[in-house]
């Protein structure tokens, strides 16, 4: 599971959610999720406390690290679809090609590298 999305969702749901909910509410297997929370933990982004009336229930919480992290990723998308949405890209249907999803990474990331032909 992608980390953001576990950040994102601890975030949202601060001190109540557990590995378990994370996964069931995902609908992703509870071995990936522990998976990703056990390196958002190594890293220090989240903690898990425990409930004194059920020392299984293990609620999850952003560190302020993580918090932070959780707010720079999210600004970066929101500029990087900003970005994205601005490139001019030709109307040959609905269908985005490969050469317009480089043309738009191109505009995200600064590099010009436009001369792959579109698919």
């Amino acid at each position: 599971m992608d980390q953001y999305a576990i950040l994102h969702h601890i975030l949202e749901n601060p001190g109540k959610l557990t590995s378990a909910t994370v996964a069931d509410s995902r609908g992703i297997s509870r071995a990936a999720v522990s998976r990703g929370i056990s390196q958002l933990i190594r890293r220090g982004y989240v903690v898990q406390s425990y409930q004194s009336s059920d020392r299984r229930v293990r609620p999850l919480s952003l560190t302020t690290t993580g918090e932070q992290l959780e707010t720079d990723c999210y600004q970066t998308l929101q500029t990087a679809a900003k970005t994205m949405s601005k490139v001019d890209l030709d109307g040959s249907g609905s269908q985005v090609t490969i050469g317009q999803l480089t043309k738009m990474l191109s505009a995200v990331t600064g590099k010009d590298d436009t001369e792959t032909p579109d698919k």
